[in-house]
Order: structure tokens, then C-alpha cells, then sequence
């Protein structure tokens, strides 16, 4: 099915608005979603950057069978995609938000930073795709490369080089 991608605001008790965007941004999913359903098109929500349970929340207050996950391994909260960039916050497990949502995940979009030496240097790829393979997952994963390196097709290269050989072996 087609899909659609949305994010999201900050949870209720980090808005200053006493949760009003957030009511509204449900309302707004469930809005968007009823008229995707209609056409056959699926609303996948990403992290950009969230917790799980902020995920959680927000999919279980939506409320709506087309209204799907998309995890994107690098916008965690405490991840080093998110902010301040290359930095990861060693007090938050941005693996566990992982594995809280990623049995919803109709869609993954592998973060890829430093790659250069033929291993994702930012993120724990070995761990993800464990992640992955314990809930049997069988759906559509991309490569997003936001690394600085000049040549981004030989990253990529690299990237999906590393992700067939974590896949076939782990």
C-alpha cells in the first residue's frame, strides 16, 4: 500500500500549551488518516525526535488501522542524529524506543552518518538489526546517508554493503 509520512509534536508534558497541540495534532492524524483509508493509503508516523512512548501514545490515541510507524534508527531522542548532532546521550536508550515500537513499523529508514570505514561508526547497526530480526521483521528498509563526505553514492555503497552482510549474518 501506498504511505504517507507525518511527524509529530512533543509529548503533553514537554508542550507549554497544556497539551493543546498535542489534542490536535491527534485530531489532525485521525483526520488525515480516515481520508488516506478511503484511498488505500497508509499514514506512517516517524520519530523526528521522540521517545517510544511518545510513539506509543500517539498511535494508540490515533486510533486508526492505516495509521502505521515508519522508525528512522537515528532520530531518537538521545541518539547522536538528533540534537546536538554526534553526540549521544549516554543516560537514554534510544535502542529500547526501538524495540517498544518497531513491532508497529511498516517501514525502516536506516540512519547512516560515518561510514567511511565500512561500519556505521554512530550507530550500533549489529544491535538494530537484531532488533529487527527478533520480531521477524519483513518490511521495506531504506538508506538515508547524512553523513559530510563529498562522495555520497560511494557511502551509500558502503552502507548498503554493511547492511546485506549484518543481514545475512546475524
Amino acid at each position: 500500500a501506498p504511505i504517507i509520512r507525518v511527524f509529530c509534536a512533543t509529548s503533553p508534558e514537554k508542550n507549554t500549551d497544556d497539551g493543546n497541540v498535542w489534542s490536535k495534532m491527534i485530531i489532525g492524524y485521525q483526520e488525515v488518516a480516515d481520508y488516506a483509508s478511503k484511498k488505500g493509503i497508509a499514514v506512517g508516523l516517524q520519530n523526528h525526535p521522540s521517545t517510544g512512548d511518545e510513539m506509543l501514545s500517539i498511535r494508540r490515541e490515533t486510533n486508526r488501522k492505516n495509521f502505521v510507524f515508519i522508525m528512522d534508527t537515528g532520530q531518537w531522542v538521545g541518539s547522536p542524529g538528533a540534537s546536538p548532532r554526534g553526540e549521544t546521550d549516554t543516560d537514554v536508550d534510544f535502542y529500547h524506543f526501538m524495540e517498544q515500537t518497531v513491532p508497529y513499523a511498516m517501514y525502516i529508514r536506516t540512519k547512516f552518518y560515518k561510514i567511511e570505514s565500512g561500519r556505521e561508526e554512530w550507530l550500533d547497526y549489529e544491535r538494530i538489526i537484531g532488533i529487527l530480526k527478533n520480531i521477524k521483521y519483513n518490511g521495506c528498509i531504506s538508506i538515508v546517508y547524512e553523513g559530510q563526505k563529498e562522495d555520497r553514492v560511494e557511502q551509500i555503497r558502503l552502507a548498503a554493503n554493511y547492511l546485506r552482510q549484518l543481514l545475512e549474518n546475524h
